[in-house]
């Protein structure tokens, strides 16, 4: 289990995101383009494991980044693929840290440390069920990694002064406005 280089293995951006689709880029291996165009804008890592290549891309999207990872096989045929990432969820990929033999542990979002096994074989796995929450991939039976991790909700001490003010103020005009605009008719009913 090694790191690759980007003289081994990079990308370049085939189509740049737009309102309607997210970013694509064609993997080159050794500079040379492979022909094979995924989704995904920034090449995060690359890792080479027993022939195979784990391929950790991020949309460059503020306030909204997925994590796509692929893994490929020697003959760079898409042997499996995960998304990680919540909508309106902030995710930065780092601390990527190899676990020989068969492992290895990223930070992206939700406040916890990922886990991402690496299977020698297929392994059976049902859709929806057997990944963690923020784990997306297509619908199959079958799997050659196993992400692990316990995503924590986005908590308030997170969000920064400013936009905690600013939230309150929005939240509280609207009650102020009612109050203050409060009239009593000569009846007893209240108008607004």
């Amino acid at each position: 289990m090694r790191l690759l280089s980007t003289s081994e293995f990079t990308t370049r951006l085939a189509t740049p995101y737009t309102d309607v689709a997210p970013a694509s880029s064609e993997l080159l291996l050794g500079s040379e383009p492979t022909g094979l165009i995924v989704t995904g804008a920034v090449l995060e890592a690359a890792v080479e494991w027993h022939g195979y290549r784990i391929v950790f891309l991020t949309d460059d999207i503020p306030f909204e980044d997925m994590l796509r990872i692929y893994m490929f096989d020697a003959n760079m045929a898409l042997v499996d693929s995960a998304v990680l990432g919540a909508m309106y969820s902030t995710g930065t990929f780092a601390e990527l840290s190899l676990q020989p033999p068969n492992a290895l542990t990223f930070r992206f979002f939700g406040g916890t440390v990922w886990r991402m096994v690496l299977l020698t074989g297929r392994e059976f796995a049902l859709p929806f069920l057997s990944d963690p929450s923020g784990v997306n991939r297509k619908f199959k039976f079958f799997r050659h990694f196993r992400i692990e991790g316990k995503p924590q909700p986005e908590s308030v001490s997170r969000i920064s002064t400013q936009s905690e003010t600013t939230a309150r103020e929005q939240v509280l005009t609207p009650l102020a406005r009612r109050t203050s605009k409060k009239t009593r008719t000569k009846n007893g009913i209240n108008r607004f």
